[in-house]
């Protein structure tokens, strides 16, 4: 068994953007996954893996790879749900594609950096309306956890948004700092799909321009 550690990973993913050698990373994380033990999960180690394959251009097997994240249901930052979507549009699969999406939203998931996912790969898929609903929802997680921690917020959301249930969310002081992580990236993203759709300017994009300015 080989110890690994998420320090471990970002360093190898970090060599990888440097030498731009993703093949050489993909067939490493997969290797890696069979014998992985300790600090990291392998359902972890194959996404990580999964993502090397598709910034390769190999998405069927990045699509295996997300496969078998699932699979083995261990703990992974995100949704491999998301990736493997990605991976299906490029193949051409759009259908599996929006079924694996609408799996998503029914969950109602509770992590913004899903919603994120999701958001960025119906944009790069032309689906500016869909990006934008997931962008929402992802910022009212945000919000939500920020009311139910600190009593501030603009809360709510658009009717046509997959939007979590509130009462669902227990943050702590930790969630909540993840989750501001987050608000900037969901609210750009939302910004640039109402601005494909023609939309005027709303409370979102006045919250996106007052953290652009204390930023």
């Amino acid at each position: 068994m080989t110890h690994v550690t998420e320090d471990d990973l970002d360093d190898l993913e970090f060599d990888t953007l440097r030498t731009g050698d993703h093949i050489s990373a993909a067939r490493r994380l997969s290797e890696l996954a069979e014998s992985v033990s300790g600090g990291v999960s392998r359902a972890n180690v194959l996404l990580r893996a999964g993502e090397q394959w598709q910034h390769a251009g190999d998405h069927a097997r990045a699509a295996e790879l997300y496969r078998r994240a699932m699979e083995d249901g261990g703990e992974t930052y995100g949704d491999p749900r998301a990736y493997l979507a990605d991976a299906l549009f490029e193949l051409g699969r759009g259908d599996e594609a929006r079924t694996l999406v609408d799996q998503i939203r029914a969950d109602k998931p509770r992590d913004p950096e899903v919603y994120r996912a999701v958001a960025e790969v119906l944009y790069a898929q032309g689906d500016a309306t869909g990006a934008h609903e997931w962008a929402t929802s992802g910022a009212d997680v945000v919000l939500a956890l920020r009311d139910r921690a600190v009593g501030t917020g603009i809360g709510g959301g658009p009717d046509e948004a997959p939007t979590p249930d509130a009462d669902s969310l227990t943050p702590g002081l930790d969630d909540v700092a993840l989750a501001e992580d987050s608000l900037e990236a969901l609210l750009r993203l939302r910004y640039r799909a109402r601005i494909d759709l023609g939309r005027s300017e709303d409370d979102y994009d006045a919250l996106l321009d007052d953290l652009l300015k204390n930023s």
